[in-house]
């Protein structure tokens, strides 16, 4: 389904060969350790770039040149993978085949990455002052929405305790304060290490044969050196030591309770299928345990769900609860936890779950985006496939799941509740 191949020293293609769409997307990816030091950085370095450059030196004329390319669309990207951070770009555009008299968008966007990565706006042999300035607010927006969204704020809060002696626990934006530290002189030296140092995945998908995508992204690489390459990883804690819990007081109408758990498990792992299965029956859909069971039979939650990290072996299990339901919402979900690490499964419960789990996997098929995201995931830690995941996943019976639960353990429970509760 994709082919990979190395078009200069620490560049890699992944291509995924379809004319399902009439739309190809490609992401050019820098991988980088996530570190306290340059989570900041590495946030803010996309936006800039893609802020002005020599050729098109503000953003209306990057919209027109954008535009001039039948509304081709061409945004940054900072993702993080575990403790591996992924910044860089994301672009989609209409496919060549369905352009009037042989016109050609990839091989313009393809240069327009060029002209991206290596000719930004510069004022005295550093970033454009206003340029970095101008992103630095945007990025501090960001960073203080999370804030405003205390849903997304509370797992935030959680992890970081959870991870606080972790690159994990460090923020994927970094810090406020940390973006507005940064000068156009640091930017401009980090970028110099990213271009340097980094390895660097390609994801592209569309009509184009590997070969062919391959021939248009190779001379913007051209002349890279080979180095030696800055290292990259995650630390997978596999087990809990002690359960922490702790509490926070906001101005909130609502209490938010999230539980951190270490799986075990990564996406690298044999049991990762039966540990992807097992998060559907817990608290993925309608159909899970938790909505089920402890939102609409016992109305304990106003929400309630679980999710995984795959790549640092990390489950988190939310919910929004009246101040006054903590300790009784607490041991409800944890006595979900406790069944499935029992077995209490049922067949309808199995078979919901995989139903739900089938169609998932088929729509990521089905969607450039989210192929983009797991093929640059299997860039970071190898894993299976789309149609072997399924196949395994077909497979797996109630005591597979058992399994995967009981190598769960609880790390760490965070409450944010009310000023008066």
């Amino acid at each position: 389904m994709i082919n990979q191949m190395e078009l200069a020293p620490g560049v890699c293609l992944r291509a995924v060969q379809t004319d399902k769409f009439k739309t190809a997307c490609f992401s050019v990816n820098f991988l980088r350790q996530h570190t306290a030091q340059t989570a900041a950085l590495d946030a803010l370095l996309p936006s800039v770039l893609l802020r002005a450059t020599e050729k098109y030196p503000d953003i209306r004329s990057i919209s027109v040149h954008l535009d001039e390319l039948y509304g081709a669309t061409f945004g940054t990207l900072v993702r993080r993978k575990g403790e591996v951070k992924l910044l860089g770009f994301y672009a989609d555009f209409i496919e060549d085949a369905f352009l009037p008299n042989n016109e050609s968008v990839f091989a313009p966007m393809t240069e327009f990455l060029r002209e991206v990565l290596y000719h930004p706006l510069t004022e005295n042999g550093v970033f454009c002052a206003s340029c970095v300035a101008g992103e630095k607010q945007n990025l501090i927006n960001a960073i203080e929405a999370n804030m405003n969204d205390k849903r997304s704020y509370a797992v935030t809060q959680m992890l970081q305790t959870m991870c606080a002696e972790e690159a994990y626990g460090v923020p994927r934006l970094g810090t406020a304060e940390e973006v507005r530290a940064i000068t156009p002189e640091a930017l401009w030296a980090h970028y110099q290490t990213v271009l340097a140092t980094s390895r660097i995945e390609i994801f592209y998908s569309g009509r184009r044969t590997a070969q062919e995508a391959a021939e248009l992204f190779a001379p913007v690489f051209e002349g890279r050196e080979k180095t030696a390459f800055a290292p990259y990883g995650t630390q997978v804690v596999r087990s809990a030591k002690r359960v922490r819990e702790c509490t926070e007081t906001m101005d909130v109408t609502q209490g938010k309770l999230v539980m951190g758990l270490r799986t075990g498990i990564t996406v690298a792992d044999p049991d990762y299928p039966a540990l992807l299965l097992l998060n559907t029956v817990l608290g993925a859909g309608m159909t899970s345990k938790l909505f089920v069971n402890v939102r609409e039979k016992l109305s304990l939650c106003y929400y309630a769900g679980s999710s995984i990290e795959k790549f640092k072996g990390v489950m988190v299990i939310s919910s929004g609860i009246a101040f006054e339901n903590y300790e009784t919402a607490k041991q409800a979900i944890l006595h979900e936890l406790e069944d499935c690490k029992n077995g209490v499964i049922s067949e309808e419960e199995l078979e919901s779950a995989r139903r739900q789990m089938r169609s998932a996997l088929l729509a990521a098929m089905d969607a450039p985006a989210q192929m983009d995201e797991f093929y640059c995931g299997m860039a970071v830690c190898p894993g299976d496939d789309y149609p072997v995941l399924l196949e395994k996943i077909e497979r797996l019976g109630v005591d597979d799941l058992r399994r995967a639960a009981e190598k769960l353990t609880l790390d760490t429970i965070y409450f944010l509740k009310g000023e008066q509760a």
